[in-house]
């Protein structure tokens, strides 16, 4: 069965969470991903805690990808990279902006060479704009769209703003990258030509929070509203031994609730505390459930892939792995009824295929390989 983007060819020259995430998936949906590092590494490589000498998280976030070493900063390097230009559909790269200007790797220096590349420009703050040259990461990106002040006064109004734990200010803007990479494709059958992509991580993560909206109309926040307002049970309440989230908004799923609670009228959140905190999280899950009232336990990571639920949904990847062996990790979340989506190979040790992608695709020499190692260029 065909993957969705066989045929098309990826550079990426991304590093940490926010590029290799969107490559990530990419490549699990067919498309040949070459992760083009230093000859160093790139430095997710050595994030600890190591697994006999790999990162957990470089192994999830490079999957799917072949790996090469390039010295960009080395003549023959820079022209190694476009030669490899040429050839592809699709350059990702999340270095400062202007620093592939300042290499001669700009959008306007390549498109020259392959008018047809889309080159995705990922970044903190993005291309333009008074802030285009500080650095960011995922944190930065959450400090700046409004989600941890957010957070931090739903659950307590005179605290400190909270981030989440994940990274999600890398995580969703991969994805926002992604929407922009495929459209760019989509529309390339059309103009026949490629174009720039600018990706900001503090420009998606404001699309992603809708309370600016409520405040802009109203000048209250979710937290205003959630005190001034009764719209029924939704949020996260503590058990008899853990914790668990419903949702139950006003209207035929709060009278069910009611029912189950063994009330006329659900009026405040405290009866439903109490409730709930009377009972062991099972219990609460079975009852809900069955009375159909949105209801889940708040598990811990190190839970997830025992889920019967996940497991079934096929969530859990295993791919092996030459220094931590075989590894589960998330699967691909989209299931299609005609073309297969998954990861196909491990992360690649650091250079694995920089000579088969020299000698296979641009028609090098084993002796031309061995120059450019001996030059510093690999």
């Amino acid at each position: 069965m065909p993957k969705i983007l066989d045929g098309i060819r990826i550079l990426d020259l991304t590093h940490y969470w926010f590029g290799p995430f969107c490559t990530m998936l990419l490549g699990d949906m067919g498309a040949e991903v070459i992760k083009i590092e230093p000859p160093w590494g790139e430095m997710n490589r050595f994030f600890p805690p190591l697994v006999n000498g790999a990162s957990p998280y470089f192994l999830y976030l490079n999957r799917s990808k072949k790996g090469m070493t390039l010295n960009l900063k080395h003549q023959s390097g820079v022209k190694v990279f476009k030669d490899l230009v040429r050839i592809s559909d699709v350059l990702v790269q999340s270095y400062s902006p202007g620093a592939m200007d300042r290499l001669g790797l700009g959008y306007e220096e390549l498109r020259k060479i392959n008018p047809k590349l889309i080159y995705a420009s990922l970044s903190g703050f993005g291309q333009t704009g008074p802030y285009a040259s500080r650095l960011s990461f995922d944190i930065v990106a959450q400090a700046m769209c409004g989600i941890m002040s957010l957070t931090g006064e739903r659950y307590d109004p005179k605290g400190p703003p909270i981030h989440t734990e994940e990274a999600i200010g890398d995580l969703i803007p991969a994805l926002f990258a992604d929407i922009g990479i495929l459209a760019a494709l989509y529309a390339r059958k059309t103009t026949g030509t490629g174009q720039m992509i600018d990706v900001a991580q503090v420009d998606t993560m404001i699309a992603m929070i809708p309370s600016t909206v409520l405040h802009s109309l109203t000048g209250e926040k979710p937290v205003d509203t959630y005190r001034k307002y009764f719209t029924g049970i939704y949020g996260m309440f503590e058990s008899a031994d853990g914790y668990v989230v419903i949702g139950a908004p006003m209207g035929e799923i709060l009278e069910r609730l009611a029912r189950v609670l063994a009330v006329e009228k659900i009026d405040n959140r405290d009866m439903v505390r109490d409730w709930l905190k009377a009972r062991p999280t099972k219990e609460i899950v079975e009852r809900l459930v069955e009375a159909r009232v949105p209801v889940a336990p708040v598990l811990g990571v190190d839970q997830v892939f025992e889920d019967p639920h996940i497991i079934a949904r096929g969530m859990v990847a295993l791919l092996e792995h030459p220094q931590s062996g075989k590894t589960k990790m998330p699967n691909f979340p989209i299931k299609f009824s005609e073309t297969t989506v998954s990861p196909n190979i491990p992360a690649p040790m650091l250079g694995q295929h920089t000579e088969e992608i020299l000698t296979r695709l641009l028609g090098y020499s084993k002796e031309d390989v061995e120059r450019l190692r001996h030059e510093g260029a690999l």
